[in-house]
This record gives C-alpha cells, structure tokens and sequence, in this order.
C-alpha cells in the first residue's frame, strides 16, 4: 500500500469530475476556518483562525469558545477530541499565545461554552510564517501535535527545539514513556511546515508539509510516512535530494506547488470510490488530491483553497476552504463548509460492490457508461 512513490505527480489524472460525487455546502459565511472535528454522534467542532471555536449540532452554529490569538498564519487552528470524549467532553485546541508561542489547550465542554482545564504544552515556537497546527488522537490513544519551523529553517533538525516536528503526548501532557527520545515530546524532526496527519488502517502515520520557496527552491511539498524519531532533513533534504540518514517522502509534488494541508486516509466511505485512498486539501493548488493504492492521483473539485478534509461518522465526506486568508480569490459565502457524497448515492451495504466496480473501471476493464449504468441500478435497491 502506498510503496515505493516518489514523484506522484508523474501520474496525476486531471479530471472534472461531475457525476460521480455530489457537492453540499453545509455552511457559509465562516471566518477563515481551519479545522473540523466530529464527535460520534456527528456534531462538529469548527475551528476559525480568528480564534472563535464553533459548535455545529443539529444545523445549528454557536461559538462555545473565544480566545485572543496571534496574527499571521497564527490564530486558533487544530481541534481534536479526547478519544474518551462521550464520557468527559474533553476538547483540545492549538492557538497561537500573542507574544509568548504557540500551545495545546485542553477544555471541558460545559453546558453552553468550553471550560479551560489545564494547558498541555506551551511556547512552541510562533512566526508569521509556518506554525504547523494539527492535532490529533492516534490508534495509539496519544495526542500527535504538528508545529512548524516559525520561519528559522536551523530549528527543525534540532531536537532540543519543539519547532518543525511532530510531537507526542499522554492525553494530559506528560511525555510517553516510550518516546524516541528521552523525556522529550519530540516524535519526529526536520519537517517545515506540517499542517496534516493521518493513520492507515495498519496503524502507519501520514504527514503532508509545505515544500520550499525562496533561498531554498520551491515546490517539493511532500507527503511522508513518519516513524519514532525520523528525521525528514528539512532544509537540506528537498524532495529527491535527501541527504544521508534523513528519510525521503513517501511522495511529493516535484515542481508543482500544492500546499497541501489537512489529510484523512478513507474507510467505509459513502463515496465508494475513495474507500482506501488518502485525500488531501491543497491551498495553492486549489484541488481536493484523491491517492489511490495504486499511487495514481486525482485533482477534484474547484472550490478555491481546501484547508481541510474529515470523514463524518456516516461516512461522507466534508471540506472547508480558506478563501479569505489573504491568499485566495473568495467567492460569494465563502469560506465554506462543504459535504461530498456518491452521486448517485450508493446503500451503505452495496459499497463494497461499488468500490470494485470503480476498480474495474480505472483498469479499463468497463466504460465509464457501464460504470454509471450499474451505480445507478445500486442505488436504485436500497
């Protein structure tokens, strides 16, 4: 799965998709979101670089958090829920401290707003530029924190510096025991700007980082498989050039710039064509990226900048932009919350069915009409 990639954009397959997925908006009007994060039950948290925390339940939004953030690619971006969050309502929160760094907040959502309940981490390195933001519950049941160089390249091969790393937490903080480095949440270095994780269903890590631009070169954003204590060799390892004992990228752009962000490996999915491919949102690339087994990609949608992308627990897919960070062309109610779904919609227990079909058509075992003919008689015996 996902072995021996280097230069996927050799294989990309752009296509105007239509009829195969259908596009929602959910929500408009946001304020630069950043990031989504659903519960079992399928309510969302949605982060807004702002520094307002939203609550979406029952197609109603309420902010249940506000907090004074820093500027620049700084503000409130990473959410995620403490994987025994049914029972203790525990919300965690990257944010951008002004003048102190940047920090892991952990909350208690109370009846109507989040309760502080206690930091856990602190002064991770800030800039305007590059201050990573993700995190997330691994299979593992620890807090994974992505974190950016801050704009000093030096910062990310040094392991006494939390910049430019992915870092490893207990949920209340405290540093595993079984880290890679002694007493220190410091998981994996060398990464410049990582602002997206996931898991295989083999329990292996996914990262996407912002490749070069300036003194260093540019494009080369990279898609990596981490491991305990690698080192990914920013600034001196840049897509093919990886210098010795640094570890190479699953997979990166080459001289196209994507900017990828958020990333969700799928399972399970409504939209049976994606069940096993990694999807990722590009900023600058303006692309929704589909990764299939196979390691052929696919650019969908043409929605603006994609910041991120989860699976609900129905198994849709959703989206958010970010065409009002400065960067972007918005559009009329943007940014937006988007939900992707099959079209036309595939029964949960016809799935497997569909993913195979979609298989044989991206070997050129059926036409794309014959696909279309049998997802429709699927869809039609529910």
């Amino acid at each position: 799965m996902y072995v021996g990639l280097v230069v996927i954009c050799m294989l990309t397959i752009p296509v105007a998709w239509a009829a195969d997925i259908q596009l929602e908006s959910v929500l408009e009007g946001l304020e630069v979101p950043w990031e989504v994060a659903f519960d079992a039950d399928g309510s969302a948290y949605i982060s807004t670089r702002s520094g307002t925390l939203l609550w979406y339940q029952n197609g109603t939004t309420t902010s249940v958090l506000d907090l004074s953030v820093g500027g620049g690619e700084g503000g409130m971006l990473g959410v995620a829920l403490h994987p025994d969050y049914a029972e203790n309502r525990m919300v965690y929160v990257y944010h951008t401290v002004p003048s102190a760094g940047n920090a892991v907040t952990r909350y208690i959502h109370g009846d109507s707003s989040l309760i502080i309940h206690d930091d856990i981490i602190q002064n991770i390195p800030y800039g305007t530029y590059h201050n990573g933001g993700r995190i997330s519950f691994g299979p593992d049941g620890m807090l994974y924190i992505s974190t950016g160089d801050a704009g000093d390249a030096e910062l990310s091969r040094d392991v006494l510096s939390l910049a430019g790393k992915i870092l490893r937490l207990e949920p209340d903080g405290s540093i595993p025991d079984d880290n890679p480095i002694d007493d220190s949440p410091v998981f994996a270095y060398g990464l410049r700007n990582p602002q997206g994780m996931t898991w295989l269903d083999n329990g292996t890590m996914i990262v996407t980082d912002h490749g070069p631009s300036g003194f260093y070169g540019r494009a080369h954003d990279e898609i990596n498989v981490i491991v305990p204590g690698g080192d990914y060799g920013w600034p001196h390892s840049i897509g093919d050039r990886v210098v010795s004992d640094t570890i190479p990228p699953l997979l990166h752009s080459g001289m196209d710039t994507w900017a990828p962000s958020g990333i969700a490996y799928i399972q399970d999915s409504v939209v049976p064509q994606w069940n096993g491919a990694l999807l990722y949102g590009a900023l600058r690339g303006e692309h929704l990226g589909v990764i299939y087994e196979d390691g052929t990609l696919e650019k969908v949608l043409d929605i603006g900048r994609i910041r991120t992308v989860v699976q609900h627990p129905d198994g849709s897919i959703y989206v958010v932009t970010s065409n009002w960070d400065g960067r972007g062309s918005p559009a009329p109610g943007d940014d937006r919350l988007y939900r992707i779904t099959a079209d036309p919609p595939i029964p949960l227990r016809y799935v497997a069915v569909a993913k195979v079909l979609w298989s044989m058509y991206h070997q050129d075992i059926i036409q794309y009409e014959q696909l279309q003919a049998a997802l429709l008689y699927l869809s039609g015996n529910d």
